[in-house]
């Protein structure tokens, strides 16, 4: 998934708990749904594959028949979907598109069981309202292949001693030195660029949701985004990611699945991505390979060594099309996900996910997540719910980090770019 909303730091630590409500097995609820069909649309692609097999296997037992899509724009798809009358009953998307739509369209979740146990703490809500089954916490920042940089630098890698820019182009010089000739790999996509890459400009701010509603008043109020320290911050790390990108010839024709080869094979060292990349480095990694996250440098010592972790997905149910029948059945598959160990299994073993429940006793199963849940278990990540920026976010502020990236923007355009971004828009 890859476009995302940041819990509360309190509600992160939350999962390193394995108390609650006991699992159940599959075997309590039989409820048969007469062959009905759910329509379910998927903005996370990675997990695609397991989510048909998962489905499909509830389904059987349910007699339901789930008619999995994927898409990596919500937005324009729930848009054209309801315009068309073909809305999907059950709906996997941006916390954003819950916050815009949630009210008009979706169902409310706030009487569930599972509310208790992490969602409502790390589900998306509207006026108070629960319309999102919080799927997974995820991170964004750099992912890197420790093996790689140990093997070069001939001692061990710890993340945290490069925290600064100044610290992480030293490193960077000393890999190339090694012969990492390019030790970064940066994404062409909008929504990393505009959306996970820019959005560090709000989320670190201060770390808190006063912190990025207080830069949007500043901005609008007249303040130069050019002065910002966190927007210089930005540019310094961004202007390093340039120059040490391994698709640096051509950045805008990079590939998402050869930059994940690049990292699990070595040829570069960090990924500016998030912690979700797992399934798309998976089969390339041999096992020998040892991999982590960390945040992107920070000039800020109070943001340092903090990484941005959030509910990146939600779990909608539609209200306005779908039958009781089909809610009743896309509410008992939920619980099902939560409460029954196959659930639980499917979450985190099949999908790889860092799960917002409570009561899920299993551990993340890939080194990535498994470093994640460092930082979440030692509190060192950082929280700016309730802020939501508009969703158009990324399809407008995407195309001028593009621009920046090859060299048609200079720091002081994209600063323009921002403030007349918000010249015309409010965060939610």
């Amino acid at each position: 998934m890859k476009a995302k909303q940041i819990t509360s730091i309190a509600a992160v630590a939350l999962m390193a708990a394995s108390m609650g409500a006991p699992a159940v097995s599959a075997e309590e609820s039989t409820t048969d749904y007469g062959g009905i069909t759910l329509t379910l649309m998927n903005s996370k692609p990675e997990i695609q594959s397991e989510l048909e097999k998962v489905t499909s296997e509830w389904g059987a037992e349910h007699n339901v028949t789930f008619d999995v899509y994927k898409t990596d724009a919500p937005q324009d798809t729930l848009a054209q979907k309801y315009a068309s009358g073909d809305a999907p009953v059950i709906s996997i998307c941006d916390p954003g598109n819950v916050t815009e739509m949630g009210e008009e369209k979706f169902l409310d979740l706030s009487n569930e069981k599972w509310v208790a146990d992490g969602g409502d703490t790390m589900g998306t809500k509207v006026n108070g309202v629960l319309y999102g089954f919080p799927v997974c916490v995820e991170a964004a920042g750099m992912v890197y292949n420790k093996t790689a940089i140990e093997d070069i630098l001939g001692r061990e890698f710890v993340a945290d001693d490069y925290a600064t820019p100044e610290k992480f182009e030293e490193l960077l010089k000393e890999l190339r030195d090694g012969g990492m000739e390019n030790p970064i790999i940066l994404n062409q996509e909008i929504w990393s660029l505009g959306g996970h890459l820019l959005g560090n400009l709000y989320v670190f701010q201060d770390g808190t949701a006063d912190g990025s509603y207080k830069f949007v008043k500043d901005t609008q109020e007249g303040v130069p985004v050019k002065d910002n320290a966190m927007f210089q911050n930005l540019i310094t790390d961004l202007d390093m990611f340039i120059e040490y990108n391994i698709n640096k010839k051509d950045p805008l024709a990079a590939d998402y699945d050869m930059n994940a080869a690049y990292l699990a094979e070595g040829d570069a060292a960090f990924w500016v991505n998030g912690s979700w990349v797992w399934p798309d480095m998976q089969e390339y990694v041999d096992d020998s390979t040892d991999f982590g996250i960390m945040p992107i440098p920070k000039t800020d010592e109070s943001m340092q060594n903090k990484i941005n972790a959030f509910a990146s997905k939600d779990i909608a149910i539609d209200k306005e099309m779908a039958t009781e029948e089909q809610q009743k059945a896309a509410l008992e598959f939920l619980d099902w996900l939560v409460y029954s160990e196959e659930g639980q299994d499917a979450m985190v073993n099949r999908f790889g996910l860092v799960v917002a429940f409570t009561n899920n006793p299993n551990a993340p199963v890939n080194p990535i997540n498994k470093n994640l849940k460092t930082y979440i278990d030692s509190g060192n990540t950082v929280d700016n719910a309730p802020y939501s920026g508009p969703t158009d976010g990324n399809a407008v502020m995407g195309p001028h980090m593009q621009a920046y990236v090859v060299g048609q923007e200079n720091a002081d355009d994209l600063a323009k770019d921002i403030e007349d971004y918000w010249s015309t828009r409010n965060p939610k």
